[in-house]
C-alpha cells in the first residue's frame, strides 16, 4: 500500500512539472513575437580615416533586448561577400556595437546577425563611405 502511494505521488509530481514547463514555454514564444533588428551608424555620414560606430538595435515586440546571446557584424564592399566579421559589445537599451575605420571610400554592405531568445535574425544595410571634406 505504501509503494502505491509513493508511485502515485511521483507520477502526480511528474505530470504537474511537465504541465508547468510546457505552459511557460508557449506563453513566452507566443506573447513576445519575433525579434527585430535595425542597423545604425554613428556618425550618420561615414568618412574614411575616421572611427565609426556600427550599431544594431534589437527589439522584441515593444521591448528592448539587452540580453542577446550573440550579435556579430560583417561588412564588405557592395557586390562582394561581407568577409570581415567582428563580435559586438553590449551598450544597453537594446544596442550592440562595434567600432571600425573604413580605409577606402565607396558603398559597403553591413550585415548584423543576432541570436536572442531562441531566435535568429539577420539584417543588411548599405552604407556610403566618403572621403573627408577638406
Amino acid at each position: 500500500m505504501k509503494n502505491q502511494f509513493h508511485i502515485s505521488g511521483i507520477l502526480l509530481l511528474l505530470v504537474f512539472l511537465a504541465a508547468c514547463g510546457s505552459g511557460k514555454e508557449e506563453s513566452v514564444a507566443s506573447s513576445d513575437g519575433p525579434i527585430q533588428a535595425q542597423i545604425l551608424t554613428v556618425p550618420e555620414e561615414l568618412t574614411t580615416e575616421q572611427i565609426s560606430t556600427l550599431q544594431v538595435k534589437v527589439t522584441q515586440g515593444d521591448q528592448l533586448v539587452d540580453e542577446a546571446n550573440k550579435v556579430t557584424f560583417a561588412w564588405g564592399r557592395k557586390g562582394e561577400d561581407p568577409t570581415n566579421n567582428k563580435s559586438s559589445q553590449k551598450q544597453g537599451n537594446g544596442l550592440y556595437s562595434i567600432q571600425h575605420t573604413f580605409d577606402e571610400a565607396g558603398t559597403y554592405v553591413v550585415v548584423a546577425k543576432v541570436e536572442a531568445n531562441g531566435q535568429k535574425k539577420e539584417v543588411k544595410e548599405e552604407v556610403e563611405v566618403e572621403k573627408p571634406k577638406d
